[in-house]
């Protein structure tokens, strides 16, 4: 009896802590939905930027999505054709307020922009998990395609960060003419599976966000992925590795930044990043 009370003592606490983070493994992987529970009204009332227009989209499961259409204004000083339509889907810490420099990057490039909240997220109803953003994938792109009355040879993806996960899965299933990743993971379990400690537990994540088995099938579809070397939260080489994988017949680059980390690719990759996008849409004759 007194062995198996000092077992329990001695396996008691990490069964406890092993438990915790499978069981709240939802708020470690989409903290921005976290937050989105605690914020006030006023806070999720606040205005729209200049231009923007709100949308409510609803899923094939009944949620309801937040998405900004950010039109483009046709200007001698675009870069890039008006024709293009991109949709940002973006990391897993904030909102679709938050990320709307990528819109406003997009903007600037003369290119008309979605951007989304995941179910959970901002307004958006609803709790995350794997199947249900790629509901939230499906509705958005579905939208966008309509609304905008474009073919996916029209369609640029971006996925920032955890937002690489279903911006691939929507660029292999509407075979989107390009997919942009920033910061990306060659899935989210082999990231889970590389960190200290933590590590161990990976078999027990029940999200996947399988990218670099996607981006292996793609066709024509073009890819550049953009990492920063300073990144401290997905390493480095999974960029690296995620380009690597590609073997279409597509445009394909990979933007390496030295100077950049996780938050910062956008801004210090966009002259790279605009000139490798202009390839991806560039008639086939000319590429």
């Amino acid at each position: 009896m007194r062995r198996l009370y000092l077992l329990r003592r001695l396996l008691g606490p990490p069964l406890l802590i092993i438990i915790f983070f499978v069981v709240t493994q939802d708020f470690h992987i989409f903290p921005g939905a976290g937050f989105a529970l605690f914020s006030s009204v006023d806070e999720q009332n606040n205005s729209l930027p200049s231009g923007v227009e709100s949308i409510f989209v609803e899923t094939a499961d009944a949620e309801r999505l937040e998405v900004w259409r950010y039109p483009a204004v046709d200007t001698p000083d675009s870069k890039t054709s008006t024709a293009m339509v991109a949709v940002v889907f973006h990391g897993n810490a904030a909102d679709v307020r938050n990320f709307f420099p990528y819109q406003k990057y997009f903007h600037s490039i003369g290119v008309t922009s979605y951007g989304f909240d995941y179910r959970g997220f901002g307004k958006s109803s609803g709790w995350p998990s794997e199947s249900g953003i790629y509901q939230d994938s499906d509705a958005v792109i579905s939208y966008v395609l309509e609304r905008e009355d474009i073919e996916a040879d029209q369609l640029l993806i971006l996925g920032n960060s955890i937002g690489t996960g279903p911006a691939t899965y929507a660029a292999e299933k509407f075979k989107a003419r390009g997919l942009v990743l920033l910061s990306p993971f060659e899935s989210l379990k082999q990231l889970v599976k590389e960190m200290p400690l933590i590590g161990y537990l990976h078999p027990l994540l029940w999200y996947t966000l399988p990218v670099v088995d996607r981006v292996k099938r793609f066709a024509e579809t073009c890819l550049i992925v953009a990492h920063g070397q300073k990144d401290t939260v997905i390493p480095f080489a999974h960029g690296v590795a995620v380009h690597a994988a590609y073997v279409g017949t597509g445009h394909s680059a990979f933007v390496d930044v030295e100077e950049a980390s996780h938050n910062d690719i956008l801004f210090k990759a966009y002259p790279r990043l605009t000139e490798e996008i202009r390839k991806c849409f560039e008639p086939a004759s000319s590429s």
